[in-house]
Parts: C-alpha cells; sequence; structure tokens
C-alpha cells in the first residue's frame, strides 16, 4: 500500500487554488444591486367552461436583486411571473403573487412583487344562436330604394360569459355601402358583436 503523499500532483493543485482565489475576487467584487422591472403576467391552467370578466392586468412589477454584472445583462423578457388558475370557480378570486411563481434566471432572486394579489372574476360559459343583422351605409342612385338585406349565415353562435350571452340580440357586421347601387349589391364583411 503507497502512503499518501501530500505534494504529489502538486502543480495541478496550486493551479485549482489558483482558479479558486481568482473566482471568488471576481464574484466577490461584484456589487448586489436591486433593479425594478415590468415583467409579462402568463395565465397558467385556465379552467375549462369559465370566461374571464375582468381584464387581468398584462404586466407586474418587480424587484429584482443580484450582481450588477448579471442584471446589466438582463432584459424583461428573461422574467415572467405565472399565475396558477387551476381551481378556480365561478366569481370574484383573489390569486396570490409569490417569489417562487416568477421565473429569474440563474443568479436573481426576487426582492419584490407589486401588485402582490390579482383579483379576477369568472364567469361560467354560455353559447347562444344570435341573428345576423347587417349594416348598410349609403343611398342607392336616385330613383332606387333598399329592398331586403339577408346574410348568410343568417344565424350565428356566440360564446361567451354567461351575463354578456344572455344580453346578445343580434350579431352586427361591419358597414357595407350601397351608395350609388342600381342592382343587387353582395359583398362579404366581418361579422362581430359589440361587447
Amino acid at each position: 500500500m503507497k502512503g499518501i503523499w501530500p505534494f504529489r500532483h502538486f502543480g495541478l493543485k496550486v493551479l485549482a487554488l489558483g482558479l479558486a482565489i481568482l473566482l471568488w475576487v471576481v464574484v466577490s467584487g461584484e456589487a448586489t444591486v436591486e433593479r425594478g422591472l415590468s415583467v409579462p403576467l402568463e395565465l397558467q391552467e385556465f379552467p375549462p367552461g369559465l370566461e374571464l370578466q375582468t381584464k387581468p392586468p398584462s404586466t407586474v412589477d418587480v424587484r429584482v436583486r443580484g450582481g450588477s454584472g448579471t442584471l446589466s445583462r438582463l432584459a424583461p423578457v428573461d422574467i415572467v411571473a405565472a399565475l396558477d388558475l387551476r381551481g378556480a370557480t365561478a366569481g370574484q378570486r383573489l390569486f396570490h403573487l409569490t417569489p417562487d411563481q416568477v421565473r429569474v434566471p440563474f443568479g436573481v432572486e426576487i426582492a419584490q412583487i407589486t401588485p402582490t394579489t390579482v383579483a379576477l372574476v369568472f364567469e361560467k360559459s354560455a353559447t347562444k344562436q344570435v341573428p345576423v343583422v347587417p349594416a348598410i351605409d349609403g343611398k342607392p342612385a336616385p330613383g332606387f330604394i333598399v329592398g331586403k338585406v339577408t346574410s348568410d349565415p343568417a344565424r350565428v353562435e356566440i360564446v361567451g360569459p354567461e351575463s354578456s350571452v344572455k344580453r346578445a340580440a343580434a350579431a352586427l357586421t361591419e358597414s357595407f355601402s350601397v351608395a350609388g347601387a342600381r342592382e343587387r349589391v353582395r359583398g362579404s364583411v366581418t361579422v362581430g358583436m359589440l361587447d
């Protein structure tokens, strides 16, 4: 059995010690700073059969802490706050944002999140068939009148929050011009809802 000799591979040991000291000097010499950023808010695990009644904030403000070199290379897209909506039910719900819900690069930590709570109002989804009401713009040529206005399809299915769907009476189209028309006019237009 060979004895342990402390000076074996002495050159490698000195090199490793030198690298460790150099790394320590670089890391300890970098000042720790804080920086405020506005980062996107993602809604994840959206529950099926529910609709949002309120517009959620698209961003949240975070204060991040880390080395000055790391934070100088940091862009707002490098950090994302993710709100887990799993288990949400109809009604007003409060969701708390914690540092664990914010994805950050290595070497960066979350110091503060604003707002810490996001209020969202959910409502059950509903569907309904409504008639399409074409919008006419302009007047036909002298001696002509606007006759029967029809659309194809005559009805469309709408989907949305239950209260909004119940209030909806018809789907509207963008304006279709009949200005100066002397014969039947046809065209394609976009159909939508005001709500």
